[in-house]
């Protein structure tokens, strides 16, 4: 699958003029070094707000759906955590708006998403990618 080397919105905080730019102002692009970029899969994730007022918590995740056996019950087997997003109110955000333009964007273009499983199995959707 190839990448879209372009974000759709910055990661960062924009420097240039506003609506209310007035003379003067010049527009400075950002520059994105992808270098040291690593790539992670997830299919789970949860949220939390760090100590205090200044940080969310997302932590990304593994989790394979297999249930093991072995015991007197059948067991699912444990989520991976594998990495931690830290970042400040503000930021996450900005990541919220952006996630739901860029949803909008795919279920223009495939259709609609149905995020609950039970309803995904009864009306015979499959998951894509």
């Amino acid at each position: 699958m190839a990448e879209d080397p372009t974000p759709l919105t910055p990661a960062g905080p924009q420097v240039g003029p506003g609506p209310s730019a007035g003379q003067g102002q010049t527009q400075v692009a950002m520059q994105v070094d992808l270098s040291k970029m690593a790539t992670v899969y997830c299919n789970f994730f949860r949220l939390s707000l760090g100590g205090g007022q200044e940080e969310v918590l997302m932590d990304v995740g593994l989790h394979s759906g297999i249930v093991m056996s072995g015991g007197p019950s059948p067991v699912m087997e444990p989520i991976q955590m594998t990495h931690r997003l830290v970042m400040n109110p503000f930021v996450a955000k900005r990541l919220l708006e952006s996630l739901k333009y860029i949803v909008g964007r795919y279920e223009q273009a495939f259709g609609a998403l149905e995020v609950d499983p039970m309803k995904r199995l009864r009306s015979g959707a499959r998951p894509q990618g």
